[in-house]
């Protein structure tokens, strides 16, 4: 004899009756009266944006000193250059909408920068730039996640690394 067969009736696959339950409970969260939740910055976002504003000085200051001291541009383009890849690099992890009521990164003061006249200021000038902005990124990993911290740390060296060029350009000088 066989065994006694279901009862009659299309079969129904389990996935399509899971589906309409997760469909169904999707749906009943639709209907709630509580707006949703306010987005708010993560910690990193202060210093992710204090980083691309120093970046975009340390160009404008480069830059400055370039149109000054055109015999330079040997020396400096290249470390310009890694300046506008940090910025690019720092710009696609800023979500907009995420500072201070501000819908895009920081931009400095459009107040452009006057380089030093003569070459040794203007080297010293920028030495010194570069140094502040190293310190700046040490400072700044410990106070992010590490995944930010190793990109910083990053951008610090080569900003210390590019101070040591500039310190050894100005002994030239002398």
């Amino acid at each position: 004899m066989r065994a006694a067969q279901a009862a009659p009736g299309p079969a129904v696959p389990r996935r399509a009756v899971l589906g309409g339950l997760v469909a169904s409970a999707a749906l009943g969260g639709c209907t709630r009266a509580d707006p949703p939740p306010a987005v708010s910055p993560g910690p990193d976002v202060a210093v992710l944006t204090v980083a691309i504003a120093a970046e975009q000085r340390l160009i404008m200051l480069h830059e400055a000193v370039l149109r000054a001291h055109a015999g330079l541009a040997g020396r400096l383009e290249p470390m310009l250059a890694h300046h506008r890849e940090h910025l690019r690099v720092l710009q696609r992890h800023y979500v907009p909408g995420t500072g201070e009521g501000a819908s895009a990164a920081p931009v400095p003061s459009p107040t452009p920068f006057q380089a030093p006249a003569g070459r040794s200021g203007a080297l010293a000038a920028l030495r010194r730039a570069e140094s502040e902005a190293a310190a700046a990124r040490a400072a700044d990993v410990v106070k992010i996640a590490p995944g930010m911290a190793q990109l910083l740390a990053s951008i610090g060296a080569c900003e210390a690394g590019h101070a040591a060029l500039l310190e050894a350009a100005l002994e030239e000088e002398e």
